[in-house]
């Protein structure tokens, strides 16, 4: 963790000496997201030694649906205990259920396990991939239409597509030709330290005066951080899934606040102070929960 918040640092200190672009950011997302991530999934399945069975697969989804049942219900849960305005709600259900799954998840689940993780992480977030913007959108825009917001064509992004593509190839045991692999290996590799720079960037554009944030943030880097792992641990554990399956679970649902919610509150004319302190401080104190949380393991 030290070794990815210094990744993370050096893009923030290169935004703040304008040595990385506040666009960069924009193309740089889009890159990963279409591009370099795509491949480092499809990567997880070409290798000597990785066989995947179709029980597996099949537990793989199961266990993605019901994690993210689990993460809106503590949502929900959490909200109505909570007493908050409108606004808050929405954000603190946003913050709970949606965690920097790709940009930080994938560098912590290759950084704990090994390269079968990131296949497992890969099929895990299909779900967020289609709720982040439907169901994560109606949290922070409030419009009350998720419905609305669903469109067929995003089960075409690329995250999505290539996490189905490496489903059939590992469920039909397919073997790609050495150099295809070393291709999305060499491509794919590049998605964890542009992830991490894309990251540090973004944290520079927050103000320090607003970086501390106060009890609500506080509260929400607890749940996000803490008890929610250990609610998908114990949970998944008690209903007999694999326990690597239940592991990559828990790890994923520890990460810190997704940073899609900054353009979110952005494109609705929201305010943006809570969500950026939200995602700086939970980044900031998964540098000691994650190692906590893999020494549980």
């Amino acid at each position: 963790m030290i070794i990815i918040f210094g990744v993370v640092m050096v893009g923030y200190f290169a935004a703040k000496r304008g040595l990385w672009a506040a666009e960069l950011n924009k193309y740089m997302s889009v890159f990963v997201l279409n591009v370099t991530a795509p491949l480092l999934i499809l990567s997880s399945v070409m290798g000597d030694g990785l066989t995947f069975e179709p029980a597996e697969i099949g537990q793989l989804l199961l266990v993605s649906v019901l994690n993210y049942l689990v993460l809106l219900g503590a949502a929900y849960f959490f909200t109505f205990v909570w007493r908050l305005d409108t606004f808050r709600r929405g954000l603190l259900r946003f913050m709970i259920s949606f965690g920097n799954v790709t940009f930080i998840g994938f560098p912590v689940l290759l950084s704990i396990f090994d390269e079968r993780a990131i296949f497992y992480g890969a099929v895990l977030t299909i779900p967020f991939n289609l709720l982040i913007f439907t169901v994560g959108v109606e949290f922070i825009a409030g419009t009350g239409n998720i419905k609305a917001a669903f469109r067929p064509r995003m089960l075409l992004s690329p995250c999505v597509v290539a996490a189905v593509l490496a489903a059939v190839l590992a469920l039909f045991k397919v073997e790609t030709p050495a150099e295809v692999g070393e291709f999305c290996h060499l491509l794919g590799d590049m998605t964890i330290p542009c992830a991490l720079l894309i990251i540090g960037s973004s944290l520079s554009r927050i103000p320090v005066r607003d970086m501390m944030g106060n009890r609500f943030v506080y509260t929400m880097s607890a749940i996000r951080l803490l008890l929610l792992p250990l609610l998908v641990l114990g949970l998944f554990r008690l209903m007999g899934f694999d326990p690597y399956v239940t592991n990559v679970a828990a790890v994923l649902s520890g990460m810190p606040v997704a940073a899609n919610g900054i353009m979110f509150c952005i494109r609705y004319g929201k305010d943006d102070r809570l969500m950026a302190q939200g995602i700086f401080l939970s980044t900031l104190f998964s540098i000691f929960s994650i190692p906590l949380l893999s020494l549980m393991l």
